[in-house]
């Protein structure tokens, strides 16, 4: 015994931007059932028949007594209340053929080449956006401003240049494992067949996608690295050298590149570079200078999406039988994430008899709806957080540092970076000029002693880290109520006679 979850949906094709029509009689049971891609509602053709995969709850038995004595069974469950968000979430399976499914479901790969290669180069963008607006601000050709408008470019070009080499590294391998033949031709090797229109359109921007020679004169002389901590040939010239660089065809020299980076724990430094960084400079972006392009100087989003767009028309198609890896989840389209109305039917099957006993199902219960967690027409679920009675430090004390936190040696390494900074730093660093003040903090690796990289294990105490996040939630809270006005509905205080901290 087990039952189903069906969604009811109108009928006919269901139109996202107009509001449901009221629920009743004509309204459609989709069933619920996983795929390689993801959770799916497909429409029944019958509501009486069990779907093929149709995800199954299970039935539990409670026996009882009649008044009368008879001893009777019933079957109960539970519904699966917390999984809400998944129903809600799941897409529409459009047809029952799952070979036909499986070809219609967007390329996975382009999601992958998208988080690893396109919105981290975007991201990259508004990091030199912001670094330019910094710079700009101190205009004043004063010694002091000079100064930080020195520190604002070598603080920008490190972070940019550090997940600079990773993109890079990242959409290497994507080329080289997803894109063979582009990789081949990088490399300039022979490939059996002639490159496609779309595959040369691709070669062609990539190997367009350059540093102009003001931008690699200014990575190279930009004071204070004089004399020139990299030499010209150390500074790629385009996206093409850059790639090959990252992951040359010497297997070894590739996977030392690769390693470094992976094993790497100190901060990017341009003065005096860790020895497992890259021995070569290509940054994606800048604040003063663009990369130049037959897309467009890219400067802002548009050439990198074109630049993904003819990645996308270039991937060659997948063997046959090769099955796609699972889209992310925020990738998936859902169904419907209005209000969402369901009904259950029970199952009662005996699998031994096959074919000629199908499963039978139940009529439906009447509709219901699953509230959601911050439903605020739902009844309220209670948590109570009991906070600490006596906050003295006689009373704190007391309480077992019952919570251990593990930290790696470079963790630690950057929890003593914090240590040297403190609130009033965090507040200049965010301040326009001339209160600016840029952290100086240096990056030491990771905590050792005598040589030993050692790692941590700290021991806290649950109920003072409880207090400290009430203390930063009503902090954050007055500080963000100016935008929000949700003070006067956050926090409701009854008081509580007789409840002291400390005994008379």
């Amino acid at each position: 015994m087990s039952f189903v979850i069906r969604r009811l949906f109108p009928p006919g094709e269901l139109k996202i931007n107009e509001k449901l029509p009221p629920l009743d009689s004509t309204w459609e049971e989709y069933a619920f059932f996983q795929t390689e891609q993801g959770a799916k509602w497909k429409k029944t053709e019958s509501n009486q028949t069990l779907i093929e995969g149709e995800e199954q709850q299970p039935l539990f038995a409670v026996n009882f007594k009649e008044d009368d004595g008879r001893r009777r069974k019933l079957f109960s469950a539970v519904i699966p209340a917390g999984r809400r968000e998944a129903f809600m979430a799941a897409g529409k399976s459009s047809t029952a053929d799952e070979s036909k499914q499986q070809t219609s479901q967007p390329d996975s790969r382009i999601y992958l080449m998208r988080s690893q290669f396109r919105d981290p180069w975007k991201s990259l963008l508004q990091t030199a956006k912001n670094a330019k607006a910094a710079f700009n601000e101190s205009n004043s050709n004063d010694a002091k401003n000079i100064a930080a408008r020195l520190d604002i470019v070598k603080t920008s070009r490190e972070q940019i240049q550090t997940i600079s080499w990773l993109v890079l590294l990242d959409f290497a391998n994507f080329l080289s494992e997803k894109m063979p033949r582009i990789w081949r031709t990088m490399n300039g090797q022979t490939v059996s067949l002639a490159l496609s229109p779309d595959e040369t359109k691709l070669v062609s921007a990539i190997t367009n996608t350059i540093l102009e020679t003001n931008f690699a004169n200014d990575l190279i002389t930009v004071p204070p690295f004089s004399p020139p901590i990299y030499t010209a040939n150390q500074v790629k010239r385009s996206l093409k050298n850059a790639l090959l660089a990252v992951k040359p065809a010497n297997q070894q020299t590739a996977e030392q590149i690769e390693n470094g980076l992976e094993k790497v724990g100190i901060s990017y430094n341009r003065s005096a570079p860790d020895a497992l960084y890259p021995k070569f400079l290509f940054p994606l972006t800048d604040a003063n200078f663009a990369l130049k392009s037959n897309l467009g100087d890219i400067d802002n989003e548009n050439p990198i999406n074109e630049l993904a767009g003819l990645i996308e028309k270039a991937l060659p198609p997948l063997p046959p039988n090769q099955p796609l890896a699972p889209i992310p989840l925020a990738a998936q389209t859902p169904m419907d994430m209005r209000e969402g109305w369901f009904v259950i039917r029970c199952v009662y099957e005996r699998p031994l008899c096959g074919a000629i006993d199908p499963p039978v199902l139940s009529a439906p219960s009447k509709p219901f709806q699953i509230a959601g967690f911050f439903d605020p027409d739902a009844p309220a679920r209670p948590i109570r957080i009991a906070l600490p009675i006596d906050t003295s430090p006689a009373g704190l004390r007391k309480f077992d540092k019952n919570t251990a936190f593990m930290m790696s040696d470079l963790l630690c390494g950057q929890v003593n970076r914090m240590k040297g900074i403190t609130f009033a730093d965090l507040v200049f660093s965010i301040l326009p000029f001339p209160l600016h003040k840029s952290l100086n903090v240096p990056d030491a690796g990771g905590c050792k002693d005598n040589g030993l990289s050692i790692g941590m294990m700290c021991s806290l105490s649950i109920p003072i880290i409880t207090i400290c996040a009430l203390v930063l939630l009503i902090i954050i809270v007055s500080l963000l109520d100016f935008i929000f006005r949700w003070l006067p509905f956050l926090m409701v205080c009854f008081p509580l006679p007789g409840l002291k901290a400390k005994d008379e």
